[in-house]
C-alpha cells in the first residue's frame, strides 16, 4: 500500500511524515477491528491491513487465548532507518559477535567496524522513529497513543541484546512505533450473532 512507504533517504521530515501516516492508518484499523471481524468467514491480516503476506508474516502477530485475542503490529519497520539497522544485526553485527574472540582478527573487526557500524544505524533509526513518534503526538493522534505498547515492547526482547553498555543504552533509548491491542472475540461476534468456532482461525 503506498501510505506505508517512505523514501529511503530525502528530508528526513518527509520521511518522519510518511512512516507517522502508515503507523497512522495501522493504528486506526486495529480501532475498527471488532466491527470488521464478524464479517470475515475467516480473518484475512494481509487484506485487512493491506500488507503483503510477507509483510504480515514480518510485521504482524495475532495471538488467540481462549476468547481473548491479541494483536501486536511491529510498525517500526515501516522505518527505512529501522529496516537498514536490522538487517545489518542480522547480517553483519550477529555473525561478527559469535566470531569476535575465536581470534584476534575477529575480535578487532567487531570492535573496530562492526560495532561502531551497527551504533551508527541504531542512532539513524532512533532519530527516523523518534520524529515519526513526535508527528504523531503533535497531532493529537488519540487512536495511536491508546494502541502504542513501545514499553512493552522493550521489555520483551531485552535479553536479546549482546552484555555491551553502548548497545543497551541505545537500545533503551530508541523509541518504538510498535501497536497492540487485546480483543474479546465473544463481544466482536455477538452483535451480528455469529459466535461460533470462528476464534480457530486465528490460531
Amino acid at each position: 500500500m503506498p501510505a506505508y512507504r517512505a523514501p529511503e533517504q530525502g528530508d528526513k521530515q518527509v520521511v518522519a511524515r510518511h512512516i507517522a501516516e502508515g503507523v497512522s492508518i495501522l493504528a486506526e484499523r486495529l480501532r475498527r477491528l471488532p466491527r470488521a471481524y464478524p464479517h470475515w468467514h475467516r480473518f484475512d491480516p494481509a487484506a485487512y491491513f493491506d500488507l503483503h503476506p510477507h509483510q504480515v508474516e514480518a510485521m504482524v502477530r495475532i495471538e488467540a487465548l481462549g476468547a481473548t485475542l491479541d494483536v501486536t503490529i511491529y510498525a517500526d519497520l515501516l522505518s527505512p532507518a529501522f529496516r537498514r539497522a536490522e538487517r545489518f544485526w542480522a547480517q553483519q553485527f550477529c555473525p561478527a559477535y559469535f566470531a569476535a574472540g575465536q581470534r584476534d582478527a575477529f575480535d578487532a573487526h567487531f570492535w573496530q567496524r562492526i560495532l561502531p557500524a551497527m551504533q551508527r544505524r541504531l542512532h539513524e533509526a532512533r532519530e527516523e522513529i523518534t520524529l515519526a513518534g513526535e508527528l504523531l503526538f503533535q497531532r493529537g493522534d488519540v487512536t495511536f497513543l491508546a494502541v502504542s505498547a513501545a514499553s512493552d515492547e522493550r521489555a520483551s526482547h531485552q535479553h536479546r541484546i549482546p552484555d555491551d553498555e553502548s548497545l543497551i543504552s541505545l537500545y533503551h533509548d530508541l523509541p518504538s512505533l510498535t501497536l497492540r491491542r487485546s480483543y474479546d472475540i465473544l463481544e466482536m461476534m455477538n452483535p451480528s450473532g455469529m459466535i461460533n468456532n470462528e476464534a480457530q482461525s486465528w490460531r
